[in-house]
Protein backbone atom coordinates (compact mmCIF):
# COMPACT_ATOMS: atom_id res chain seq x y z
CA UNK A 1 0.00 0.00 0.00
CA UNK A 2 1.23 3.51 -0.80
CA UNK A 3 0.37 6.92 0.67
CA UNK A 4 1.19 10.50 -0.34
CA UNK A 5 0.64 12.93 2.55
CA UNK A 6 0.98 16.50 1.25
CA UNK A 7 -0.18 20.02 1.92
CA UNK A 8 -3.65 19.67 0.41
CA UNK A 9 -4.66 16.11 1.22
CA UNK A 10 -3.63 12.54 1.99
CA UNK A 11 -3.87 10.16 -0.97
CA UNK A 12 -3.99 6.42 -0.46
CA UNK A 13 -3.36 3.89 -3.20
CA UNK A 14 -2.94 0.20 -3.88
CA UNK A 15 -0.07 -1.18 -5.94
CA UNK A 16 -1.41 -3.34 -8.76
CA UNK A 17 0.16 -5.00 -11.80
CA UNK A 18 0.99 -2.16 -14.17
CA UNK A 19 0.81 0.71 -11.70
CA UNK A 20 -0.88 2.30 -8.70
CA UNK A 21 -4.61 2.76 -8.23
CA UNK A 22 -5.70 5.78 -6.21
CA UNK A 23 -8.32 4.52 -3.77
CA UNK A 24 -8.99 7.36 -1.37
CA UNK A 25 -8.26 11.05 -0.84
CA UNK A 26 -8.88 12.52 2.61
CA UNK A 27 -7.78 15.20 5.07
CA UNK A 28 -5.98 13.77 8.10
CA UNK A 29 -5.43 16.01 11.13
CA UNK A 30 -4.03 13.47 13.60
CA UNK A 31 -2.03 10.27 13.75
CA UNK A 32 -5.12 8.29 14.72
CA UNK A 33 -7.05 9.64 11.70
CA UNK A 34 -4.12 8.69 9.48
CA UNK A 35 -4.06 5.11 10.76
CA UNK A 36 -7.86 4.87 10.47
CA UNK A 37 -7.67 6.00 6.83
CA UNK A 38 -5.10 3.28 6.11
CA UNK A 39 -7.22 0.59 7.75
CA UNK A 40 -10.31 1.73 5.84
CA UNK A 41 -8.47 0.87 2.61
CA UNK A 42 -6.59 -2.20 3.84
CA UNK A 43 -7.06 -3.47 7.42
CA UNK A 44 -3.89 -5.58 7.22
CA UNK A 45 -1.39 -4.09 4.74
CA UNK A 46 1.55 -6.30 3.83
CA UNK A 47 3.91 -3.36 3.36
CA UNK A 48 3.48 0.41 3.56
CA UNK A 49 5.40 3.11 1.70
CA UNK A 50 4.68 6.73 2.65
CA UNK A 51 5.58 9.99 0.89
CA UNK A 52 5.44 12.89 3.35
CA UNK A 53 5.94 16.65 2.98
CA UNK A 54 8.60 17.54 5.54
CA UNK A 55 12.15 16.84 6.67
CA UNK A 56 12.58 13.07 6.69
CA UNK A 57 15.51 10.73 7.20
CA UNK A 58 14.53 8.12 4.62
CA UNK A 59 16.90 5.49 6.04
CA UNK A 60 15.08 5.45 9.39
CA UNK A 61 11.74 7.11 8.61
CA UNK A 62 12.34 9.69 11.36
CA UNK A 63 10.40 12.92 10.73
CA UNK A 64 12.16 15.97 12.13
CA UNK A 65 9.58 18.49 10.93
CA UNK A 66 6.40 18.41 8.85
CA UNK A 67 4.18 21.46 8.66
CA UNK A 68 1.67 19.50 6.56
CA UNK A 69 1.49 16.70 9.15
CA UNK A 70 2.88 17.88 12.51
CA UNK A 71 1.45 14.76 14.14
CA UNK A 72 4.00 12.67 12.19
CA UNK A 73 6.98 14.18 13.97
CA UNK A 74 9.41 11.71 15.53
CA UNK A 75 9.81 7.97 14.94
CA UNK A 76 6.95 7.91 12.45
CA UNK A 77 7.94 4.81 10.47
CA UNK A 78 8.70 2.82 13.60
CA UNK A 79 5.38 3.77 15.19
CA UNK A 80 3.40 2.89 12.06
CA UNK A 81 5.17 -0.43 11.74
CA UNK A 82 4.32 -1.34 15.34
CA UNK A 83 0.66 -0.34 14.99
CA UNK A 84 0.05 -1.90 11.55
CA UNK A 85 2.32 -4.95 11.99
CA UNK A 86 4.10 -4.53 8.64
CA UNK A 87 7.32 -3.06 7.23
CA UNK A 88 7.04 0.72 6.70
CA UNK A 89 9.08 3.13 4.58
CA UNK A 90 8.72 6.90 5.00
CA UNK A 91 10.39 9.39 2.67
CA UNK A 92 10.08 13.07 1.80
CA UNK A 93 7.62 13.86 -0.99
CA UNK A 94 10.30 15.45 -3.16
CA UNK A 95 12.34 12.26 -2.91
CA UNK A 96 9.23 10.24 -3.78
CA UNK A 97 8.65 12.30 -6.91
CA UNK A 98 12.32 11.77 -7.77
CA UNK A 99 11.93 8.01 -7.27
CA UNK A 100 9.04 8.03 -9.73
CA UNK A 101 11.48 9.19 -12.43
CA UNK A 102 13.28 5.85 -12.16
CA UNK A 103 10.16 4.12 -13.48
CA UNK A 104 10.02 6.38 -16.57
CA UNK A 105 11.78 5.06 -19.64
CA UNK A 106 14.00 7.16 -21.83
CA UNK A 107 15.05 10.00 -19.52
CA UNK A 108 18.67 11.01 -19.22
CA UNK A 109 20.17 11.03 -15.73
CA UNK A 110 21.06 12.91 -13.56
CA UNK A 111 17.63 14.37 -13.23
CA UNK A 112 15.69 16.66 -10.94
CA UNK A 113 12.04 16.23 -10.01
CA UNK A 114 10.12 19.42 -9.27
CA UNK A 115 6.66 19.03 -7.76
CA UNK A 116 4.35 22.05 -8.04
CA UNK A 117 1.30 22.13 -5.81
CA UNK A 118 0.45 23.81 -2.52
CA UNK A 119 4.20 24.18 -2.13
CA UNK A 120 7.27 23.07 -4.12
CA UNK A 121 9.10 19.75 -3.70
CA UNK A 122 12.56 18.92 -5.03
CA UNK A 123 14.25 15.55 -5.49
CA UNK A 124 17.48 14.61 -7.29
CA UNK A 125 18.63 11.37 -8.89
CA UNK A 126 22.23 10.91 -10.02
CA UNK A 127 23.61 9.09 -13.04
CA UNK A 128 23.97 6.00 -10.85
CA UNK A 129 20.16 5.92 -10.40
CA UNK A 130 20.48 6.72 -6.69
CA UNK A 131 18.88 9.57 -4.78
CA UNK A 132 21.26 12.41 -4.02
CA UNK A 133 20.92 13.91 -0.55
CA UNK A 134 22.17 17.21 0.89
CA UNK A 135 24.94 17.24 3.52
CA UNK A 136 22.38 16.83 6.32
CA UNK A 137 21.44 13.36 5.07
CA UNK A 138 17.78 14.36 4.97
CA UNK A 139 16.10 15.77 1.86
CA UNK A 140 16.34 18.86 -0.29
CA UNK A 141 14.19 21.78 0.76
CA UNK A 142 14.55 24.98 -1.27
CA UNK A 143 11.32 26.51 -0.03
CA UNK A 144 12.97 29.65 1.33
CA UNK A 145 15.08 30.25 -1.78
CA UNK A 146 14.29 33.87 -2.66
CA UNK A 147 13.25 34.38 -6.28
CA UNK A 148 13.84 37.52 -8.33
CA UNK A 149 10.16 38.26 -8.81
CA UNK A 150 7.43 40.75 -7.98
CA UNK A 151 5.41 38.18 -6.06
CA UNK A 152 4.01 39.35 -2.73
CA UNK A 153 6.10 36.60 -1.12
CA UNK A 154 9.33 35.85 -2.99
CA UNK A 155 10.02 32.58 -1.17
CA UNK A 156 10.09 29.68 -3.62
CA UNK A 157 7.43 27.64 -1.80
CA UNK A 158 4.94 30.51 -2.16
CA UNK A 159 5.90 32.12 -5.48
CA UNK A 160 5.91 28.79 -7.38
CA UNK A 161 3.16 27.19 -5.33
CA UNK A 162 -0.59 27.50 -5.66
CA UNK A 163 -0.70 30.86 -3.82
CA UNK A 164 1.78 32.44 -6.23
CA UNK A 165 -0.09 31.13 -9.26
CA UNK A 166 -3.40 32.40 -7.89
CA UNK A 167 -1.92 35.86 -7.33
CA UNK A 168 -0.69 36.02 -10.94
CA UNK A 169 -4.06 34.89 -12.28
CA UNK A 170 -5.82 37.50 -10.15
CA UNK A 171 -3.51 40.36 -11.16
CA UNK A 172 -2.95 39.55 -14.84
CA UNK A 173 -5.94 37.42 -15.81
CA UNK A 174 -6.02 33.65 -15.91
CA UNK A 175 -4.17 32.95 -19.16
CA UNK A 176 -1.62 35.77 -18.86
CA UNK A 177 -1.01 34.82 -15.24
CA UNK A 178 -0.22 31.23 -16.18
CA UNK A 179 2.12 32.38 -18.94
CA UNK A 180 3.95 34.59 -16.45
CA UNK A 181 4.11 31.65 -14.05
CA UNK A 182 5.87 29.71 -16.83
CA UNK A 183 8.50 32.44 -17.14
CA UNK A 184 8.93 32.50 -13.35
CA UNK A 185 9.37 28.73 -13.27
CA UNK A 186 11.80 28.83 -16.20
CA UNK A 187 13.94 31.46 -14.47
CA UNK A 188 14.12 29.27 -11.38
CA UNK A 189 15.05 26.17 -13.42
CA UNK A 190 17.78 28.16 -15.17
CA UNK A 191 19.36 28.93 -11.81
CA UNK A 192 18.83 25.35 -10.67
CA UNK A 193 20.71 24.10 -13.75
CA UNK A 194 23.80 26.02 -12.64
CA UNK A 195 23.46 24.35 -9.24
CA UNK A 196 22.71 20.70 -10.13
CA UNK A 197 23.84 20.58 -13.81
CA UNK A 198 21.03 18.08 -14.46
CA UNK A 199 20.24 16.61 -17.86
CA UNK A 200 16.48 16.30 -17.28
CA UNK A 201 13.79 18.03 -15.24
CA UNK A 202 10.51 16.18 -14.63
CA UNK A 203 7.62 18.36 -13.48
CA UNK A 204 4.80 16.86 -11.44
CA UNK A 205 2.05 17.91 -9.06
CA UNK A 206 -1.33 19.54 -9.61
CA UNK A 207 -0.09 22.79 -11.17
CA UNK A 208 2.14 21.04 -13.70
CA UNK A 209 -0.51 18.47 -14.61
CA UNK A 210 -3.23 21.11 -15.06
CA UNK A 211 -1.30 23.85 -16.85
CA UNK A 212 1.58 22.20 -18.72
CA UNK A 213 0.11 23.19 -22.09
CA UNK A 214 0.37 26.90 -21.17
CA UNK A 215 3.54 27.07 -19.08
CA UNK A 216 5.85 24.91 -21.22
CA UNK A 217 6.49 27.53 -23.95
CA UNK A 218 7.54 30.45 -21.71
CA UNK A 219 9.44 28.03 -19.47
CA UNK A 220 11.54 26.73 -22.35
CA UNK A 221 12.07 30.25 -23.64
CA UNK A 222 13.47 31.28 -20.25
CA UNK A 223 15.83 28.29 -20.23
CA UNK A 224 17.69 29.86 -23.14
CA UNK A 225 19.31 32.06 -20.50
CA UNK A 226 21.30 29.15 -19.09
CA UNK A 227 25.01 30.06 -19.40
CA UNK A 228 26.72 28.71 -22.50
CA UNK A 229 29.02 26.39 -20.53
CA UNK A 230 25.95 24.46 -19.28
CA UNK A 231 23.57 22.48 -21.47
CA UNK A 232 19.90 23.41 -20.85
CA UNK A 233 18.07 20.38 -19.44
CA UNK A 234 15.21 18.67 -21.18
CA UNK A 235 12.02 19.58 -19.30
CA UNK A 236 9.10 17.19 -19.42
CA UNK A 237 5.81 16.52 -17.68
CA UNK A 238 5.65 13.41 -15.50
CA UNK A 239 3.42 10.71 -16.99
CA UNK A 240 2.15 10.05 -13.47
CA UNK A 241 -0.79 12.12 -12.27
CA UNK A 242 0.03 10.81 -8.78
CA UNK A 243 3.83 10.90 -8.95
CA UNK A 244 4.20 10.74 -5.16
CA UNK A 245 2.33 7.44 -5.07
CA UNK A 246 4.30 6.16 -8.07
CA UNK A 247 7.57 6.97 -6.32
CA UNK A 248 6.44 5.35 -3.08
CA UNK A 249 5.49 2.25 -5.06
CA UNK A 250 8.87 2.16 -6.81
CA UNK A 251 10.60 2.16 -3.44
CA UNK A 252 8.67 -0.97 -2.53
CA UNK A 253 10.00 -2.67 -5.67
CA UNK A 254 13.53 -1.79 -4.54
CA UNK A 255 12.91 -3.41 -1.16
CA UNK A 256 13.40 -0.14 0.71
Amino acid sequence: MVIDCGGSSTRLGIVEPGGVRLVKQVRTTSYDEFVSAIRSVDPCPIVLSVSLAGFVDRSSGFVRLSRAAPWARGTFAQRLSADLHCPVSVMNDGDAHAMSMLAIGGIELGAVAVSLGTSVGIGVVGRDRKLISPASGENWDLGEWRLDTRATNRDLWWALGSAGLFELEKNLGVKAGRVQFGYRLGAFLSRLTCFFQMKTVVLSGGIAQSHWGVIKVPLREELRNVPDHYAPPRVMLSPYVEAGLAGAAHRITLGF
